[in-house]
Order: structure tokens, then sequence, then C-alpha cells
């Protein structure tokens, strides 16, 4: 066979391929840092593409000591997107809670049905919470809760936190 025919084999093969396999590359179009700076790409370029439709997944690095530098990255897809100005957020989807241990390294998935969910903004903000089941809540004659100690506790528990995160925002072509 001619090489200028293999050649066109060849590509036609690999068109083939990618287009029957759902090949796709994903390119990181926007680096935040902790505070909610831009690193690198743009956040305009960012909700360019999303707006053109394109799958986007999320990931941000969180720093326990406080030295600038992620301790880990979590990455997740963002399925749920809201373009607020100038900034983008996704809720992330409930997770299993889990424990990771730095030292060894090990992530665990904690033995209990607590559920953990978040929004994560172009602001490098990561607003999160746990979910635990539903409260029994008592009321009096106002129809206002009853609030003893441990339900107070319980409320607590459930409040939502605020961290500052560097993040990652990848789209998929």
């Amino acid at each position: 066979m001619q090489p200028s025919k293999l050649l066109k084999l060849a590509t036609a093969v690999l068109f083939i391929f990618i287009s029957f396999t759902g090949y796709s590359q994903t390119k990181i179009l926007l680096h935040t840092d902790f505070e909610g700076n831009v690193v690198s790409g743009s956040k305009e370029k960012l909700i360019e593409e999303i707006r053109k439709g394109y799958s986007v997944r999320v990931g941000w690095q969180l720093d326990f000591n406080k030295d600038g530098v992620g301790d880990f990255d979590h990455w997740a897809p963002a399925e749920f997107i809201t373009i607020l100005g100038n900034d983008v957020f996704t809720q992330i989807r409930n997770i299993n809670v889990q424990l990771p241990y730095q030292d060894k390294p090990q992530v665990d998935i904690i033995p209990v049905n607590i559920m953990w969910t978040a929004i994560l903004g172009t602001n490098s903000v990561l607003r999160n919470r746990s979910v635990y089941e539903d409260l029994e809540l008592e009321y009096d004659e106002e129809g206002k809760a009853i609030m003893d100690e441990e339900t107070e506790q319980q409320m607590k528990m459930r409040e939502v936190s605020s961290w500052k995160v560097a993040t990652f925002w990848a789209i998929e072509y």
C-alpha cells in the first residue's frame, strides 16, 4: 500500500475510533488561588464555554496548615451551574463523609450515614455543610420549635460554613 493511502486509512480509522469511543479532551480554563485571585485562565472564557453547553469539572484545594499550599485536591462534576455576574458557582452533589489522613496517606470512609454537600465558586469560597437525617422537632402552642440543648446541638451541626479554597475549572471538549 502506498504511504499516502496508508496515512489516509490510518486517519479514517482514528476518526472512527474517536467518534465511537466518545473521546474528549479536558482543559483547565481557570485556576484561582485561596484568595480568589486568578492564577491562570479567565472567568470570561470559562463563562463563554459554559454557555456553549460544554461539561464542566471542578477541583479545589484545602489548606489546613495555612501555608498557602494545597494539602490535597478534590475533583467533582459540576452538575448544577449558576453564572452570577462575572462568577460561576456549582453545587457539589452529596457525598458520603470521608476522613483524610495526611500522615499515612489514606482516605477512609466514615461508617455513618452522614453526607456532605457544598457550593463552590470562582470567588474561591466553598460554602458547605454536613447533611444529617431530618430532625423531628416539637412545637409549642405558638408554632415555634422547642429548642432544648440537644436540639440546639443538632441544629449547630447542620450550619453552613465557608472555607477559602484554591479552585480549578475544567471544560470537557
